[in-house]
């Protein structure tokens, strides 16, 4: 009796400790033999966000969590990259100078407060105001101001044609919640963002994780998945084992040497596509040292064999770039191919004046941002010394290599990428002119060349004049364009997630089978 009364306690213990133990985020709850969807998902990322406030960090990392906080005026369709209605429903340019939007009405914010027009005045300009350091200053810097025409009705007025006024909307522009900023002031507000969007903070814990919940009175519908939770780990192998062990549902760059380890697994799958972003080497220019000598870079160029960084390090996932443009930019133009020629190259050191034995040059890369960044990295400075120069490769955080480029602390050459990019202008602007954040390359005549570019309107001039700058570019050698990169995803089985061209994770578009 006393035998049967412990083995029936026993019973009881086993079947409680079950139904209390916490659940992976691979696995389905069920109960009487019906599975029930899940209402959470855990995605792993590289980094933490540098700041939860909208406006402020030009950083896809930041970018992917807080769009799922905040609200574009106008989205971009994630398949063709063209305009949608957000928070604006139609949009003009009354003249050359003046863009006129029109708002969405009933928006709340999720702390209740009416969406309007002096929210995206106060979202504007919170970008011009240089004590906000918003690295967006540089793509707004020809807007004059905003001019508030009814409660829901706005002009954007600039100092000069801005024909691509409508993407700079799109791409950079997110509305918070003018009083919480206000109220809170900067340093708190990015701890505690208030915007229009699906998902609200739960929880922040810096260099861990993110977490967010469902707004359920979210303007555009109730999201299917209650919880988010972004989680911060840095090293591709270490997000593989997570997902693998079933600790993350979802993350971006799969090791290409470790696709078949997904494909392989039961409760896992591969998604891919060609992304807008683009991958190259930046040859700086910003700093004193050979590399101001075009015929050095030029001679770089020579001797990067891309093809075969594509074939040996990559697996071939990637698309070739000769210029500064991928082809799904629609301002692209064939450009020259430098192609490999490594006795050319030590010519052209010697026209400048060097022996390729005596450049000793340095390459920062960040590490688990991109697909093989640091392995691809090791591998061009094998191809350099191949000719003779010596490269040290420096390897960074995320967060502490998007600084270094920011302060022009970097060295000789680095790695970077650069996305969405689906015109001319928000590359070539970005990249190429000696105050923008991430450049790494200045020449005055190029820089006249792009100003002169930038405010034409007519369409088949602009396109005619941003195909000369490509071909200006590469004759320049101003980098070593390397790739459009390929996106290949790890996507737990049960998960509707299909990837996007711009590289976008908004978790209301998805949702558990």
């Amino acid at each position: 009796m006393r035998k049967k009364a412990f083995l029936s306690i026993l019973m009881l213990l086993v079947i409680f400790a079950t139904a209390c133990s916490p659940k992976t985020a691979g696995t389905d709850s069920s109960k009487k033999g019906k599975s029930s969807k899940r209402d959470n998902i855990v995605i792993g990322i590289e980094s933490d966000a540098a700041t939860l406030l909208a406006n402020t960090d030009v950083n896809y990392i930041t970018d992917v969590q807080i769009r799922n906080i905040y609200d574009p005026l106008i989205k971009r369709n994630p398949e063709t990259g063209g305009f949608e209605p957000a928070l604006a429903t139609e949009w003009k340019n009354i003249d050359e100078t003046t863009w006129e939007i029109s708002l969405r009405e009933g928006v709340k914010f999720q702390n209740g407060k009416p969406f309007n027009a002096e929210a995206v005045k106060f979202n504007i300009d919170y970008i011009l105001d240089k004590k906000n350091n918003s690295t967006y200053l540089s793509r707004w810097a020809n807007v004059k101001g905003v001019k508030v025409v009814d409660d829901y009705k706005v002009q954007i007025i600039t100092s000069q044609p801005f024909p691509t006024m409508i993407a700079r909307i799109a791409d950079d522009l997110l509305i918070m919640e003018p009083s919480n900023v206000e109220e809170l002031g900067l340093v708190e507000a990015a701890k505690k963002p208030v915007g229009t969007g699906p998902y609200k903070l739960k929880e922040w814990v810096r260099d861990d994780h993110l977490t967010l919940v469902a707004n359920n009175d979210y303007w555009d519908g109730k999201p299917s998945i209650k919880e988010a939770t972004f989680r911060y780990i840095p090293e591709f192998s270490s997000r593989l084992s997570a997902f693998l062990s079933g600790e993350i549902d979802l993350f971006k760059n799969i090791p290409v040497d470790s696709v078949e380890n997904v494909k392989n697994n039961a409760n896992s799958k591969v998604e891919s596509i060609g992304s807008s972003r683009i991958n190259y080497l930046a040859l700086n220019t910003l700093v004193k040292g050979p590399l101001q000598d075009q015929k050095v870079r030029q001679a770089i160029n020579y001797a990067i064999d891309v093809d075969e960084l594509l074939k040996a390090v990559l697996n071939g996932n990637g698309t070739k770039m000769t210029g500064p443009l991928s082809k799904i930019n629609a301002d692209y133009v064939e450009t020259t191919d430098y192609g490999y020629d490594p006795e050319k190259a030590k010519s052209l050191i010697k026209e400048a004046g060097y022996d390729p034995k005596d450049l000793k040059l340095t390459l920062d890369t960040p590490n688990g941002r991109y697909p093989m960044d640091s392995q691809v990295a090791q591998a061009i400075a094998a191809q350099l010394k191949g000719i003779g120069i010596e490269v040290k490769v420096q390897v960074n955080e995320w967060g502490n290599h998007l600084n270094k480029i920011q302060q022009r602390k970097e060295g000789d050459m680095f790695i970077l990428g650069w996305g969405p990019a689906f015109d001319a202008q928000s590359t070539i602007e970005n990249l190429f002119m000696k105050d923008a954040p991430y450049s790494g390359f200045y020449e005055p005549e190029v820089e006249k060349t792009i100003q002169k570019a930038i405010p034409i309107f007519e369409e088949a001039k602009r396109k005619q004049a941003f195909g000369e700058i490509q071909q200006l570019l590469v004759e320049q050698a101003a980098w070593v364009p390397l790739w459009q990169q390929a996106d290949l995803y790890a996507v737990n089985k049960n998960l509707d997630f299909k990837p996007k061209v711009d590289e976008s994770m908004k978790v209301v578009d998805m949702s558990w089978k």
